[in-house]
């Protein structure tokens, strides 16, 4: 079985940032900064639910040496 490599311009295109398809052209800044929105909402629920994991693994390790 012979392996090849794929060619560099495949290898080039998933470096780039996703565009949304032709029906949506012209509408690209609004849905970027829903996208945005969207991308900030997720990483305050993030940061929330971390910060509990941390606070309740400190509590947990602050038991076994009580």
């Amino acid at each position: 079985m012979n392996l090849r490599l794929a060619s560099s311009h495949l290898a080039e295109r998933f470096h780039h940032p996703m565009r949304f398809g032709r029906r949506w052209r012209g509408h690209e800044l609004p849905l970027r900064l829903i996208q945005l929105a969207v991308f900030v909402v997720f990483a305050a629920i993030a940061v929330k639910l971390i910060a509990t994991g941390v606070t309740l693994g400190t509590r947990a390790i602050a038991g076994l040496f009580s």
